[in-house]
């Protein structure tokens, strides 16, 4: 027996955990925009989120531009959430000043407009943009931003048969139903398809439908241009192939294939059909926010079809919420393995098998990020040149091969 007397629990990996300003971690997320919310979400009241840490309010005026504010008042500390969206921007309930998109205040009601100009109050706040639906916010270094990487699979200057929609598949959650643990935690979760085999089938029954539940499994994990991926392999009892790939993108995109693909059907490099972010709300909290590459069908959104990573389904405890403890033991899902890991995973208590390569590789990328950063080096993604911004080559899908394909295969496709 080893003894857990007198046992202390060692501090979280800050360089890769926690995203606080001035933060290693911190720093690299910075240098990327983040999505903070869904464009539909900014209609006619601002909105106060949370993301790396800072609170912010963000806001549509009334000409369809969007701003990202500090949320108090520079007047005199009223949170600008309370305040009244107008044509030129957000106005303070307190005193009314009112402060346009970039931040400056151009309005100040009790006070005349030769004194408002003379104090030139400039508000903090960040850089917004919107692409797919979301709205995204750039946190790093003044004059620093980057172009929004256009992925091949959101590129639809190149990709015209779907429409781009920002939407929150799991809610307040991120995928699986994820909420009240670090982010990386659940990030690395994207690179472990032996949780799928354990958690998801041997422990609480098959929670998904289709080829990810049949056959005996070959997995491997290689880097990517992008980031990491995970590959894996199984022949499935109708003797179709079937080829997965899923990618984390670093910092902290993702892309999930189908896992309802049922098997059934040969085809090749059906990509995932989201662009998915963990995104981190502060070092205990993680949100997801994905752009959907809907379909068109007769020049109109597909109707009855599902995005690959939607996983509400009758057979998946964890997408009903409100289940008692017993349940939850009985049944656990993503929310229970990986909240379950603590607040923030403790690394130094960690013991990484060959099972654990892709999160390994993982950590490892980040923390070079992390290093060219801090050499004052643009990290991996950031894209500058306008030439290269299009269809970026991810590579995350599924591929069902017959059998007479199978047979002839060298290699993984």
């Amino acid at each position: 027996m080893k003894s857990a007397y007198g046992r202390e629990t060692p501090p979280p990996d800050y360089e890769l955990t926690c995203v606080e300003p001035g933060s290693p971690m911190g720093e690299l997320l910075r240098r990327y925009w983040q999505p903070v919310c869904t464009s539909d979400e900014l209609r006619d009241l601002p909105k106060k989120v949370k993301l790396l840490c800072e609170e912010l309010v963000v806001f549509r005026d009334k000409k369809g531009r969007v701003g990202a504010l500090e949320p108090h008042c520079s007047h005199r500390g009223t949170s600008l959430e309370w305040g009244r969206i107008e044509e030129e921007g957000l106005r303070c309930c307190y005193h009314g000043w009112l402060y346009d998109t970039q931040g400056r205040c151009i309005d100040m009601l009790c006070e005349t407009e030769e004194f408002c100009r003379r104090m030139d109050v400039w508000h903090p706040a960040y850089p917004t943009m919107e692409y797919g639906g979301l709205v995204f916010v750039y946190m790093g270094p003044p004059g620093s931003e980057p172009l929004f990487p256009k992925y091949d699979i959101i590129d639809t200057d190149r990709h015209a048969d779907v429409k781009l929609r920002g939407m929150r598949l799991w809610g307040d959650y991120s995928v699986g139903f994820v909420k009240d643990c670090n982010w990386l935690q659940h990030y690395e979760n994207i690179v472990d398809p032996w949780h799928l085999l354990v958690l998801h089938q041997m422990i609480s029954g098959d929670q998904f439908q289709g080829a990810l539940m049949r056959g005996a499994p070959s997995i491997g994990f290689e880097k990517t241009a992008l980031g990491v991926r995970y590959n894996l392999v199984k022949d499935l009892p109708n003797g179709n192939r079937f080829v997965r790939h899923a990618e984390c993108i670093l910092p902290n995109a993702f892309i999930i294939p189908d896992i309802r693909e049922p098997g059934t059907t040969p085809k090749r490099k059906e990509r995932g059909t989201e662009l998915s972010w963990a995104v981190p709300v502060d070092n205990e909290h993680v949100t997801g926010l994905s752009i959907v590459a809907w379909p068109i069908e007769d020049g109109a959104p597909k109707q009855n079809w599902r995005p690959g990573t939607d996983t509400v389904q009758d057979i998946r405890p964890g997408s009903v919420l409100a289940r008692s403890y017993q349940e939850r033991q009985r049944k656990p899902d993503d929310l229970e393995a990986q909240e379950g890991q603590r607040a923030i995973a403790v690394h130094a208590l960690e013991n990484l098998a060959t099972s654990d390569a892709g999160i390994a590789m993982l950590r490892h990328l980040l923390r070079e990020q992390i290093k060219r950063v801090e050499d004052g080096l643009d990290p991996m993604n950031v894209v500058r040149d306008a030439r290269a911004n299009r269809k970026i080559p991810t590579s995350a899908w599924n591929t069902i091969m017959s059998p007479a394909e199978a047979a002839l295969s060298q290699g993984e496709d």
